[in-house]
């Protein structure tokens, strides 16, 4: 009797789970049949709908018009329509668009927002659109090729070196734009604004291009898009700093001839150089070229192009180097040179050699006024190399003049003596 009971309880249960399933697909047909017949239609606002803005195809394409300041929008957006079909739009059911039928010329436009269903089956109502319009400025675009410079005023060099040039890579930019924008541009600079100081050659990357006019005043660039190039390498190239003492040769003197003595004169004593070579040394001595002491007669003046190292330049501006002497205490004398005070050096090999100057006379003796009052003939001497030569013959050579007791006197002119020079 008891688990008859039982069976009848279990089988109840299972007629009421069946009556709950079947109670709920009733409901459902009814909602669906009641959302159909009682309420046909619904409003819906779909938000975040974006807008396609397209020139293709356009009046405003074929005139070669271009939209200068249009930058991608989204809209909201009332629709009505059958709630089994928009019940589930979303902003990927519908496509919004700028109408540019209108657009023929340069101008600006407040253009129309068009909505409609992205499905074509779909009858869809567009109650509203915010925003529904917007506003569009339309011109005629060309190009320039402008040539770029570099500005970095707080970008400086080491002490010691010198901030020689600055270039840019690339060298010039291309820009699109209103072709009266583009006009009034005559220059475009590449701004560096960070603090540096730099003592080699250092590359500075920056994105910043600014345009000016002929005033210098910046150009707005809200219109102006730079091709290609959006980023401008500023290459800064460095120089070293130094100084250059110059200084000339003496020569056709003996070792003995004290150089030092001279009351010689340089324009310039010393000039600052720049140089690329960052590790020259701070400071140099640079020969300017040789005086030959025979033409030294205390009033000529010698000039001298001051030579430097390729890419180096002189600071102090001049080319040239003047050396001229102080004759302040100085005099000449003219003595004879006899035979036995002529000498010669360097005799050719396998070669007799004879002079035929028997003495030297009116030879002209520069020196401090003291030693030339006290120095005699005996005191000099001619010497003659004759290294040069190679065959026998008759030779005319210049004589070097000299004192042996006195190291700071010198003979001025010629003074040449004649060899002769035959087979042993």
């Amino acid at each position: 009797m008891e688990k008859v009971k039982k069976a009848k309880k279990e089988n109840r249960h299972g007629a009421d789970f069946g009556l709950r399933i079947l109670s709920i697909i009733i409901a459902v047909i009814i909602w669906f049949a009641l959302s159909i017949t009682q309420y046909p239609t619904i409003n819906k606002t779909i938000t975040n709908v974006p807008v396609v803005f397209s020139l293709d195809g356009t009046q405003a394409k074929e005139k070669g018009l271009s939209a200068l300041n249009y930058k991608d929008i989204s809209v909201d957006v009332e629709i009505k329509g059958m709630n089994y079909e928009i019940g589930s739009y979303t902003a990927a059911d519908l496509v919004a668009s700028v109408n540019l039928d209108d657009v023929t010329k340069e101008g600006t436009y407040d253009l129309d927002i068009e909505v409609k269903s992205a499905h074509s089956a779909d009858k869809v109502t567009v109650v509203s659109v915010n925003p529904d319009t917007v506003s569009v400025e339309f011109d005629r675009l060309t190009t320039k090729t402008i040539p770029l410079t570099a500005e970095a005023p707080l970008i400086s060099a080491e002490e010691g070196y010198i901030l020689k040039e600055t270039t840019t890579s690339p060298s010039e930019v291309t820009v699109e734009g209103p072709k009266n924008d583009l006009d009034n541009i005559s220059k475009a600079v590449a701004q560096i604004s960070k603090s540096k100081k730099i003592s080699e050659d250092t590359t500075i990357n920056t994105q910043d291009i600014v345009f000016y006019d002929d005033d210098d005043n910046v150009v707005d660039s809200s219109k102006i898009e730079i091709k290609d190039t959006k980023s401008v390498d500023v290459n800064f190239v460095i120089y070293k700093k130094k100084t250059a003492k110059l200084k000339v040769d003496i020569t056709n003197c003996t070792d003995s001839f004290d150089v030092s003595s001279l009351p010689l004169k340089l324009s310039e004593e010393e000039i600052s150089v720049v140089s690329p070579n960052l590790d020259d040394a701070d400071t140099e001595t640079l020969t300017v070229g040789s005086i030959n002491l025979s033409e030294v007669n205390l009033a000529k003046v010698f000039s001298f192009k001051i030579p430097l190292n390729a890419g180096e330049i002189n600071m102090n501006g001049d080319e040239d180097v003047r050396v001229s002497f102080d004759a302040t205490g100085y005099t000449s004398k003219e003595f004879t040179i006899t035979s036995d005070h002529i000498l010669t050096t360097g005799k050719p090999s396998g070669k007799t050699t004879e002079v035929e100057t028997k003495k030297l006379t009116n030879v002209k003796v520069y020196g401090p006024e003291d030693v030339i009052s006290k120095l005699q003939d005996s005191d000099l001497y001619a010497q003659v190399n004759l290294s040069d030569i190679i065959d026998s013959g008759s030779y005319a050579r210049e004589a070097m003049i000299y004192s042996p007791t006195y190291n700071n006197v010198w003979g001025f002119g010629k003074n040449e003596i004649q060899i002769v020079v035959s087979d042993q």
